[in-house]
């Protein structure tokens, strides 16, 4: 991902955490790490990759409704490697820029549980025999359940479990290349404000 492309996105997430912190109802920051894997797709070849490992930060804003849902952004990088006898050593990368969606069920004060869905736009790229390429991107979408314990009025943590796929493609001299990564598990912080 170029600069640009990168400075945008750090630009909108601003934007909309001054906006969130702005609004009169809560406003969820959180980050941590996600377990992703990938499986490659290149032409006729098809093979799983490793499990690896990424980071993603999100803001949610719970609306000022009387049904506890929230909206929010996410944004993330995630990264694994495969390798195959005959098509070599392969690499990718995944930044996930999602929209956020959850219903909140109130158990406790300080137990926040929650179904959430993400959609959006994914900016990736790939690395084949030590030939990087650019721009393999595509859309995104996930379903979770998550839960976040708080320690303090403001300070916790937090655990999503689910399924999200990435579907990355791109042709290059005839040959369709295929990154499809997966994020299964997602655990960090959590404030709260």
């Amino acid at each position: 991902m170029g600069k640009k492309s990168f400075l945008r996105a750090a630009i909108f997430a601003a934007l909309f955490t001054a906006l969130a912190a702005g609004a009169s109802a809560q406003v969820t920051i959180s980050g941590g790490f996600a377990v992703s894997s990938m499986e490659a797709k290149i032409g006729s070849y098809s093979y799983d990759g490793d499990i690896g490992l990424g980071g993603n930060i999100f803001f949610d804003y719970l609306l000022p409704i009387s049904v506890p849902l929230s909206l929010g952004f996410e944004a993330g990088y995630d990264t694994a490697s495969l390798s195959d006898d005959e098509m070599g050593e392969l690499s990718g990368y995944a930044i996930p820029l999602l929209l956020r969606a959850a219903y909140h069920f109130d158990l406790m004060a300080n137990l926040d549980l929650y179904l959430v869905g993400k959609v959006g736009y994914v900016l990736g790229g790939g690395e084949e025999r030590g030939q990087t390429e650019e721009d393999i991107n595509g859309l995104g979408f996930g379903v979770d359940v998550g839960a976040a314990y708080y320690f303090t009025p403001r300070i916790g943590i937090f655990g999503e479990a689910g399924f999200e796929r990435y579907s990355l493609e791109k042709e290059i001299s005839g040959y369709k290349y295929e990154f499809p990564f997966s994020r299964f598990v997602i655990i960090g912080l959590s404030t709260k404000f």
